[in-house]
């Protein structure tokens, strides 16, 4: 009997720290050959920049959801190119916007594709672990109350991560939990900082809660989103000034950029901005700044987008969905 390849979900919305649990999560398994799918809204690929570990084979979903219509049929073809690889997991790191309620109608597609195959033979079997989500205390009881992708992202999930409890009163936390029972009364929870949860408590208490439903993620509802390249070095306060002018109208804002001091990584989602050195891993080849927003505004998301990054960085860019 062909060896299951152990397949793990990590959802969550935007900025919640999915990437980074991904992160820690490599660091903890150094023994195992491990596949991982990175799944961003935007065409250009950032979180695959940020993911390193010797030996992983790394595969980036860009420009949507791979739970949509618009990404689903490159979604299983990539689930079952991975099936025929020598790894043990496979780890999916969905978009923030991302509604995985049909990852098992997905999981059952691909079988009925692999059993009318010439190629059967070469494929080893899944063992759906289950979805781990993460959520941002900051942001989630805002977001939930409004976006059907954050309500499905609990309900699909058993084991669910309020990160960022650091940023937030008891009193906020417990508004979060009750939020989360009310949508999923049997999830597990666990509160931390920096998205760290325990190897053996996430192998103790992941399990597949077998939630199936439909998609909230259509080809029609997808929010704004846009890449923005600039081919020059940008001064890094008035970069920091771009983000900070754009952040009312944008639910995300993130990448990697070419400064005076040297690359830097930009990452914002609410208020919250964080502007730290970059420092490129092996596989990376970076030649300029490139950043990721996704908008929250107005049909003019991306005039306005054009017009602040003129009014502050100045230096010629490129903007394209």
């Amino acid at each position: 009997m062909k060896k299951e390849i152990d397949l793990y979900l990590i959802s969550g919305f935007l900025g919640a720290g999915k990437t980074t649990f991904l992160q820690k999560l490599l660091q903890a398994l150094p023994d195992k050959k491990i596949g991982v799918i990175i799944n961003e809204f935007g065409s250009l690929g950032i979180d695959g920049m940020l993911v390193e570990k010797e030996g992983i084979q790394l595969v980036e979903i860009n420009n949507g959801s791979i739970f949509c219509a618009c990404l689903k049929g490159g979604f299983v073809k990539t689930l079952i190119g991975f099936s025929k690889e020598e790894i043990d997991i496979l780890l999916i790191e969905n978009s923030g916007m991302a509604d995985p309620s049909n990852m098992h109608l997905l999981l059952q597609e691909m079988e009925s594709m692999v059993s009318h195959s010439r190629e059967d033979s070469k494929f080893r079997p899944y063992q759906y672990r289950g979805a781990v989500c993460i959520t941002d205390s900051v942001t989630f009881l805002r977001h939930v109350q409004v976006l059907a992708p954050v309500q499905n992202q609990i309900a699909t999930s058993n084991f669910i991560v309020i990160n960022k409890v650091d940023l937030v009163n008891q009193v906020t936390i417990e508004k979060i939990k009750e939020k989360i029972h009310e949508l999923n009364p049997e999830a597990y929870l666990y509160e931390t900082m920096f998205a760290q949860v325990p190897l053996g408590l996430l192998d103790e208490k992941l399990i597949d809660n077998g939630y199936v439903g439909e998609t909230s993620n259509q080809p029609w509802n997808r929010p704004a989103t846009y890449s923005l390249e600039c081919g020059t070095q940008v001064n890094k306060t008035a970069l920091e000034q771009f983000v900070k002018k754009m952040q009312p109208l944008a639910l995300r804002i993130k990448g990697i950029a070419e400064t005076q001091e040297g690359w830097i990584q930009v990452d914002s989602v609410g208020d919250y901005l964080d502007i730290k050195p970059f420092k490129a891993g092996k596989r990376d080849v970076i030649t300029h700044t490139k950043l990721v927003v996704i908008g929250n505004g107005p049909e003019e998301f991306e005039e306005r987008l054009g017009d602040t990054w003129k009014s502050t960085c100045m230096e010629a860019c490129e903007i394209y969905e």
